[in-house]
């Protein structure tokens, strides 16, 4: 059986970030083995990223926005990100940059395969796959098993999203302006945006994005696009050049950071997920380049990307007034923006805040919907009570 030092086991964002930041810090260990099913060459996602410094990846960016706008009933808002920028990456890019990168590098080598299982033998992790099985040192994890995690949650529902790139015969978007959040097409109880990010003036991805327990027929997903962009935006005239499809699980669930001792869990395997909005791109750089640098430095690599316990509480109470009730998400992501700004909304949901800036984030927000959440939350295993002594105890230490 071959020995590599480390085994990444699934080659997406997080697989291929990590293998490009060991490589900045000389594959500490030696010899990697990337091991995926498919050859990562599909355009089948787009990564979008806020951040007030530079990040890995900034150069491949397909689109920069420093404007970003919020449409909900009767309000109409653009934001200038002043320090910040907001970015977009298409999945092809990435995949495309990082593997002619690794390219140059004689430790790595690929393998097509699926993989089937995972163990530990005499302190080394191993890789049963249908080419054969691998050990290392170490064993990088993406996968998950989404049953697994709903069985394992308290709260659990699905972020879905269906896009079509399409392009105009006339000038129709600004290409200066990305619309995060269109909150005026119907909710139906649920929370419901429509995403709109421009390349020019005569293309844009539109995209139709859902918070809920269950997927939609295909047919509604393109139903409520061609009414969006022919009723709303008024585009009688485009065509359809690419599309994206996406189901991203929202949990309360924490994620093992690792199996035994030789196998990680990264991605949103390993908790890199932001439980209450989805995005993930840029917790993956800091988790990937965290594991990378310890390796460098000779340490296990283990370090928890989950949420604090003060983040986690919050998260809780976003997801169960999305459960409940999405459709007050409308008005709670509108004030959330409108009434604090993109600056702090952008600090908060990077986790970078210190409770005074939160409770004066929350305070702004409408009261009624977290109190009820409050209140059903302490009904159930999770006690929001307990879960607050516990924010403030972490805090005075």
């Amino acid at each position: 059986m071959k020995k590599y030092a480390h085994i990444i086991a699934g080659c997406g964002a997080a697989g291929l970030s990590l293998a490009y930041h060991l490589s900045n810090v000389g594959f500490p260990g030696g010899s990697i083995l990337m091991i995926d099913r498919d050859d990562k060459e599909a355009n089948d996602h787009t990564w979008g990223y806020w951040s007030r410094s530079p990040q890995p990846f900034d150069a491949i960016a397909k689109s920069t926005y420093k404007k970003i706008a919020l449409n909900a009933p009767g309000k109409q808002i653009v934001f200038d990100l002043n320090r910040y920028k907001y970015r977009v990456i298409e999945s092809a890019t990435l995949y495309a940059f990082i593997k002619n990168h690794l390219a140059q590098f004689k430790e790595v080598e690929w393998l097509k395969a699926e993989i089937k299982q995972f163990r530990e033998e005499d302190n080394e992790g191993i890789v049963d796959t249908s080419e054969g099985s691998f050990k290392a040192d170490y064993i990088f994890n993406s996968l998950y098993n989404e049953n697994e995690i709903k069985e394992r949650s308290r709260m659990y529902i699905k972020q879905h999203f269906k896009g079509w790139t399409i392009e105009t015969t006339s000038d129709t978007f600004n290409p200066e302006v990305a619309t995060l959040f269109d909150f005026t097409i119907p909710q139906q109880n649920q929370f419901r945006f429509i995403y709109i990010l421009p390349e020019s003036t005569t293309k844009a991805l539109v995209e139709f994005t859902i918070f809920s327990e269950n997927l939609l027929e295909e047919s509604v997903y393109e139903t409520m696009l061609k009414e969006y962009i022919e009723k709303t935006l008024k585009i009688s005239s485009y065509k359809i050049t690419s599309e994206e499809w996406g189901v991203i699980p929202m949990t309360d669930h924490y994620f093992a950071t690792r199996k035994g001792d030789r196998i990680i869990n990264i991605g949103i395997a390993g908790g890199t997920i932001k439980a209450s909005s989805g995005y993930t791109f840029k917790r993956i750089q800091r988790h990937t380049m965290q594991l990378a640098q310890l390796l460098k430095d000779q340490w296990p690599p283990y370090i928890d990307a989950n949420s604090g316990p003060r983040f986690r509480f919050y998260d809780q109470i976003l997801l169960n007034i999305m459960m409940r009730n999405g459709g007050a998400g409308v008005k709670i992501f509108s004030e959330l923006f409108s009434k604090n700004g993109p600056e702090k909304v952008f600090k908060f949901l990077d986790e970078d805040t210190m409770l005074n800036e939160e409770l004066k984030i929350i305070s702004s927000l409408p009261s009624f919907p977290f109190l009820r959440s409050m209140v059903t939350l302490a009904g159930k295993e999770v006690n929001p009570i307990s879960m607050m002594k516990t924010v403030i105890n972490k805090e005075g230490e």
